[in-house]
C-alpha cells in the first residue's frame, strides 16, 4: 500500500531546548504534499512522547496535530507542547494566527513521569482529553481502532482524535441515541456528522444485519453523503446496537464530480447535520416537535428531515 504521508523527525542528543530551538532554526526542509515539515526535538522529549502516548495511532495523531498547527505555536520545549496536548489536546482555532505556551504548563507531563518512572503516588496520565475519553463510545471506538490497525479505521482514529471536546460530545450523543433507538425498534438508524474544516465526514450505521447487508447499505450511504457534501473524503461505521461496539469500517475517497442520478438522491435524502451544528442540532432534538423546522438548517419539516434518520 503506498504511504499517504510522512512524518519526518529531528533528534538532538542533549537534553538542552537551545539546541533543538537552533537545530529547528538553520534545518533546511521542503515540505510536500505527502511530507510534512519535520519535528524537531531531543531524544528525551522523544522518550516522553512514546511513554506518554501508548499506542501508535495517538503518537501518530500527536505528529499530525504538531505538523499542522507548527508554524502558529511557540514553546521553548516539546514537553510544554505534548503537556498541552495531554490536557486540552494540540487544536488550536484555525482564526489564531500564532499561540505563546508558557513552560510551566510542561509541569503536568513532569508530575506524571514521575509517577510512572519513580512510582511516586499520582495519575499517569494528566487529566485532560484522553482521560475523559475513557468509557465513552468515541474512547471505546480509537482502542478497537488501535487494537486492530486496518488502514481504513487508522485514518478514522486520526480524525476522531483531533476533534475538540464539543465535537466528542456530540458523536457520542449521537451513538447514544441510535444505539438506543436500534434496541428498541430493531431497525436501521444512522448518525451523520460533517466535518467542515477538513472537508470529511462520518456516518455511523447502527444494526445487528449481516455484515454484506449492512455494508452494502453503508457504502450506499455514505457515497449520499460524501456527495452532497462535496468532501473529499467520507468515513462510515457499522456499530453493533446496546454495545455499539465496532463492527468494520469504510473510507470512500476522490474528488466531487457533478452526477445527475445521484444529484436526485441526494434531494430525496434526510439531512444529516452539518459542520459547525453537530452539538446544538443533538440538543435542539429533544425539544422539537414534528412540524418544527429541523435545526439542520434545510427548511424543511423535522419530521420530514433528520427526524426520519433517527
Amino acid at each position: 500500500m503506498p504511504l499517504k504521508q510522512i512524518f519526518p523527525i529531528c533528534i538532538v542528543a542533549d537534553h538542552y531546548p537551545a539546541l533543538a530551538f537552533q537545530a529547528r532554526q538553520f534545518l533546511k526542509y521542503e515540505a510536500t504534499e505527502k511530507i510534512v515539515p519535520p519535528l524537531v526535538t531531543d531524544v528525551f522529549a522523544l522518550d516522553a512522547i512514546t511513554e506518554m502516548l501508548e499506542a501508535p495511532l495517538r503518537v501518530l495523531s500527536y505528529l499530525d496535530l504538531r505538523a499542522r498547527h507548527g508554524e502558529k505555536t511557540m514553546a521553548m520545549h516539546e514537553l510544554t507542547l505534548l503537556s498541552t496536548h495531554l490536557k486540552y489536546n494540540l487544536w488550536i482555532k484555525e482564526e489564531y494566527d500564532f499561540v505563546a505556551f508558557e513552560d510551566d504548563l510542561a509541569v503536568h507531563v513532569d508530575a506524571a513521569m514521575a509517577v510512572r518512572r519513580e512510582g511516586l503516588p499520582g495519575a499517569r496520565t494528566p487529566d485532560g482529553i484522553f482521560t475523559r475519553l475513557a468509557g465513552t463510545h468515541v474512547g471505546r471506538i480509537v482502542s478497537e481502532i488501535e487494537s486492530r490497525p486496518d488502514p481504513t479505521t487508522i485514518d478514522l482514529g486520526l480524525l476522531l482524535l483531533s476533534l475538540d471536546e464539543s465535537g466528542i460530545d456530540a458523536i457520542n450523543a449521537g451513538i447514544s441515541k441510535i444505539s438506543a433507538e436500534a434496541v428498541r425498534n430493531g431497525s436501521n438508524h444512522d448518525f451523520t456528522a460533517g466535518f467542515g474544516s477538513s472537508s470529511s465526514g462520518l456516518t455511523i450505521h447502527c444494526n445487528d444485519r449481516p455484515n454484506e447487508e449492512t455494508a452494502k447499505r453503508l457504502f450506499a450511504h455514505c457515497g449520499l453523503r460524501k456527495y452532497s457534501q462535496k468532501a473529499l473524503s467520507w468515513f462510515g461505521l457499522a456499530v453493533y446496537p446496546a454495545s455499539a461496539a465496532v463492527r468494520f469500517g469504510l473510507k470512500l475517497e476522490g474528488e466531487w464530480q457533478e452526477d445527475p442520478a445521484m444529484e436526485e438522491a441526494v434531494r430525496r435524502m434526510p439531512a444529516g447535520i452539518p459542520p459547525g451544528k453537530i452539538k446544538s442540532a443533538l440538543r435542539a432534538r429533544q425539544k422539537l416537535g414534528r412540524n418544527d423546522p429541523c435545526p439542520c438548517g434545510s427548511g424543511r419539516k423535522y419530521k420530514k428531515c433528520c427526524l426520519r434518520s433517527r
